[in-house]
């Protein structure tokens, strides 16, 4: 307890100092002189991330020094539910996969009904729009909603437009010779079934509850039904998954992919690889089969290993098709495990050793069997993605890498979209720092908050040596892998911290995690309140999370998050709307004029086939072409089309103008 009661000191000091330091901040930027007056600005103007927890350090104190036991007549319920709370996946108790299937059902029916709640919110007072029902708000979901569908028709990509390609450039899709979205196939792969239905939103939601579904069990593997309980809660009523549940990008089928692959690692291990200390003897290090193996026959007469292997390799395969990068970060310290597990007793273990590595190439091997076909059938080149061609082409500066646009100087072209290339930082040692600690900070805050996460990960650091089972260090690892492979690109993220979001569900099997540790420490102190303000402390992370308590705080931060989110989904909305009233002649082709100061909206979206009862495309997308020749040539094009041209709203107040060429 020694080590943990350190860690619990050093945790709350540095929690202590960021209060402070974002207090008395807050104290100094008020402009008034009066301290009274400071005081009340200062109460009905709070700080979520700090504020409240302030006001429960100040009755730390009284907790920490309480001795009475408040637990001394509990309830015969109580005493039950501890039980419940306490049986492990070894537990031979009847009935124990009974009550782990009712706790999963909980945290299923928490991620769901949080998802739709978001869906539901009120995005736009005035129309009372609601954030579900408006079209997608990034770039990104449209390219994955252009790809589902190209998927749904059968086909890897379609033609570009033989005639006027350059006006349906479209933001995330190829567009040279070959119609794709410039992603990987997994998110589109996910979306189709959905997206035949009619409504793609659910199949984002489903992915959310399997990932908060397969944290409960991961808490369970490492430790207890309780922490498995404690995290797949604490995930489901995260902001940021909640919030990324309702977007259609590739985070959420990832997450659920990497979700099951860790799962599945952690029991093989447990089932498996951990028979490597009964394999190996103690004369020298030589390994040698011993008696212990009556317990390695049946795990190699078993199907378990060949099983696991291989949902843990489906897993690990289709976050790869969604997102390559983030699941090699978090893949790697397993995977390293698996292979230094496999060099010490692939000998010794023959079989099991064979079905674990057939039962990962399989599905690994048809995921990169898959990229390859997809590549190929849109670049040309198996070994060329369309990521990598959209990056090189159009958004050089956009690379993975330090002083990417120094380096991508020598790669513009005339099909450089200009003003979103120069979006981008060029990336030194100092921005690199920026982004971690942006990462690191907005990971806290859209997940649980930092001071409950501060706490919990010098807690869980203390313990995992010696009071918790040694594959916490993988959750760690992965969290640090994940951040580290992100350091090499100049862009923080979506909400600054997209590119770590997967790490979200790990944070809280920290938090689960270190829960445990500090009831086993507040009950061999004798610290029976304590337990008590540590539950205090993560229902004011998740309550300031989801409640808005005027006039204390006005948002909270997952309507913060819904309110940012809502800007662009309402500017789409607003266009769709206009070009109802105003296109009365169809099929149509809309030419969009855009703002050359705003980035990040784009109104070009269409279907893969240029099919759709009214097409949108650019005024002018190149560099060499006027917009008098871009009209001409459009309506050359589609003689059997009525011709409009759109122009965006160049400042706020402005409306969109619509002009009818033919």
């Amino acid at each position: 307890m020694r080590r943990i009661r350190v860690g619990w000191w050093i945790g709350l000091l540095l929690s202590c100092v960021l209060i402070l330091y974002s207090e008395l901040d807050r104290w100094t930027s008020f402009d008034t002189e009066d301290p009274v007056a400071r005081a009340f600005d200062m109460l009905f103007d709070i700080n979520i991330d700090t504020t409240p927890f302030a006001f429960l350090l100040l009755v730390l104190p009284v907790c920490w020094f309480a001795r009475r036991n408040v637990l001394e007549r509990s309830p015969r319920w109580f005493g039950r539910a501890a039980q419940w709370l306490a049986e492990t996946p070894t537990s031979t108790a009847s009935g124990t996969r009974r009550r782990a299937a009712i706790l999963a059902t909980l945290v299923a029916l928490t991620a769901l009904l949080s998802c739709i709640r978001v869906s539901r919110t009120i995005a736009e007072p005035n129309d009372a729009w609601r954030f579900g029902d408006l079209p997608p708000a990034f770039h990104d979901e449209y390219s994955y909603l252009f790809q589902a569908r190209t998927f749904l028709a059968g086909e890897w990509s379609h033609p570009s437009h033989p005639d006027v390609p350059r006006i349906f450039d479209q933001m995330h899709v190829l567009n040279e010779g070959r119609f794709a979205s410039r992603y990987f196939p997994g998110t589109g792969f996910w979306i189709a079934p959905f997206e035949a239905t009619g409504d793609p939103y659910p199949g984002h939601w489903l992915a959310t509850v399997i990932a908060c579904v397969c944290t409960f069990a991961i808490g369970r593997e490492l430790a207890c039904n309780g922490v498995g309980l404690l995290a797949g809660l604490l995930a489901a009523l995260s902001p940021g998954m909640v919030l990324f549940g309702n977007l259609l990008l590739a985070h959420q089928p990832t997450l659920a992919g990497l979700s099951v692959f860790v799962y599945c690692c952690l029991r093989l291990q447990r089932r498996c690889l951990s028979l490597s200390r009964e394999i190996r003897s103690g004369d020298g290090g030589q390994t040698t089969l011993t008696g212990a193996s009556s317990e390695v026959q049946r795990a190699a007469e078993h199907r378990a290993p060949v099983v696991l292997s291989l949902l843990a390799g489906i897993g690990l395969a289709f976050a790869m098709l969604c997102r390559p990068m983030t699941a090699a970060g978090i893949g790697l310290p397993f995977g390293v495990l698996l292979a230094v597990w496999l060099v010490r007793n692939g000998r010794a273990m023959r079989r099991p050793a064979t079905a674990i590595v057939v039962g990962f190439a399989i599905p690994l091997v048809a995921g990169f069997g898959t990229i390859l076909v997809q590549n190929h059938e849109i670049t040309g080149d198996a070994f060329r993605s369309p990521y990598q061609v959209y990056t090189d082409l159009l958004t050089p500066s956009h690379m993975y890498g330090f002083d990417n646009v120094e380096r991508a100087k020598s790669m513009q072209t005339d099909r450089v979209i200009t003003h979103y290339d120069e979006w981008a930082d060029n990336l030194d040692t100092a921005l690199a720092v920026k982004n971690v600690r942006n990462r690191m900070l907005s990971s806290w805050q859209w997940t649980l908050g930092p001071v409950a996460l501060i706490v919990s990960v010098f807690v869980v650091l203390a313990g995992a040596a010696r009071n918790l089972d040694q594959r916490w260090w993988l959750i760690i690892a992965a969290i640090v892998s994940l951040h580290l492979l992100h350091v090499p690109y100049w862009f923080d993220g979506i909400m600054h911290w997209h590119y770590v979001f997967e790490s979200g569900v790990l944070w809280c099997l920290l938090a689960a995690g270190a829960t445990l540790l500090l009831f086993q420490l507040f009950r061999t102190g004798n610290r029976p309140w304590m337990p008590v303000w540590w539950c205090l402390l993560l229902l004011a992370s998740v309550t300031v999370n989801h409640v808005s308590l005027r006039p204390f705080w006005g948002v909270s931060r997952l309507d913060a998050g819904i309110s940012e989110l809502s800007f662009s989904r309402v500017q789409f909305e607003r266009f769709h709307r206009v070009v109802e009233e105003q296109v009365d002649q169809t099929p149509a082709l809309v030419l969009i004029k855009h703002n050359p100061h705003d980035r990040h909206i784009d109104y070009v979206s269409n279907t893969p086939d240029l099919s759709a009862p009214i097409l949108f495309g650019r005024v002018s997308a190149d560099a060499n072409t006027t917009e008098i020749e871009t009209l001409r040539s459009a309506a050359q094009a589609y003689l059997d089309r009525s011709l409009y041209v759109a122009v965006a709203p160049m400042s706020p107040g402005q409306s969109w103008q619509f002009i009818r060429l033919r």
